[in-house]
This record gives C-alpha cells, structure tokens and sequence, in this order.
C-alpha cells in the first residue's frame, strides 16, 4: 500500500488486482447464497468498489478496514434498491417441468415465447415465475398479492390461450 501511494504503478496495479479479486470473490458468493440473482449484478457490484478504490485510493488507511466497509456497504445499497424488484433469469432452451399431461405440448420455443411476449404483464409473470423460476403456485400467489387459486387459474387459462395460438 505504501509503495503505490508513493507512486509505484506496479504496486498500484498489484493491489487494484488484488481489490478487485476480492471483490468478486465476495460478490460471487453471494450469488451462490441467492442474495444476488443476476450474476452480471456480480461484476457490476465489482466494478463499483474498485471505483471507489480509485477514487478514495490516497485516503485509505488501513485497507483491510476499508474494504470490509465498502464490500459490505456495496452490497447493501444494492439489495436496498433491488429488493422489493423480482429478477427471473430466462433460459430458452430450459423449461421447468411441467404439471399433468403439458410434457405432451411440443412446440417450438421461440414461437412460444413470440406469443409469450404478446400477452398481459400479469399473465407473463405468472407464466415465467412458474416455468422459468420453478415457483409453486403458492409462491407466485404471494409474490403477486393473490390468491392460489386465482393464479392457478390464471395460469391455466394463459397455457390454454397460448395452445390456442400455437395450434
């Protein structure tokens, strides 16, 4: 730490490394707690604490201290603002499995989600939390503030209405 305050860019370059790794080290298991759903919110998070280290790099003290800080407080600030925000990761190639005889529904995936695209944000949700985020009924009832029933129907009816396009 010292060296790079005096100017030595190699040393600099060493530990901005070093912040760096940690940092992802960090955010990455995080991720594999499922606090960070979207794993490119990992190198974003990343990114930000090795600005911060750039910015505030001649006011650090002890930089164990101050990394804990900013790693912890990163963190934070992030979850605050992404909490109350549902992130479902889509895969296409992937589908959860499905209930009752829907295995027998062979469609094409892109055509699917064609039409996915084209019905209600409510109607989308629900389908996505169910097939992409493997959710259970009662989950995506909570999630939207219904009730199960009224999401299964829901459900339902949305899967008969895409049947319907397709055939």
């Amino acid at each position: 730490m010292n060296r790079a305050k005096e100017g030595d860019s190699k040393a600099f370059a060493d530990l901005s490394k070093n912040i760096s790794d940690i940092s992802h080290s960090y955010f990455l298991s995080k991720h594999r707690q499922g606090r960070i759903i979207n794993i490119d919110d990992v190198d974003d998070l990343t990114n930000n604490v090795y600005i911060a280290f750039a910015e505030q790099f001649d006011n650090i003290g002890i930089l164990e201290n101050w990394l804990r800080r900013v790693l912890f407080l990163t963190f934070i600030r992030w979850y605050k603002q992404n909490k109350s925000k549902t992130f479902v990761e889509l895969n296409d190639s992937i589908f959860a499995k499905q209930e009752q005889d829907l295995e027998s529904i062979n469609i094409d995936a892109a055509t699917a989600l064609n039409f996915l695209s084209k019905l209600s944000d409510e109607k989308q949700e629900i389908v996505k939390l169910r097939f992409w985020g493997g959710l259970k009924f009662s989950e995506i009832a909570e999630r939207m503030k219904k009730t199960e029933v009224a999401v299964k129907k829901m459900f339902y009816r949305t899967l008969n209405e895409l049947k319907e396009k397709l055939d």
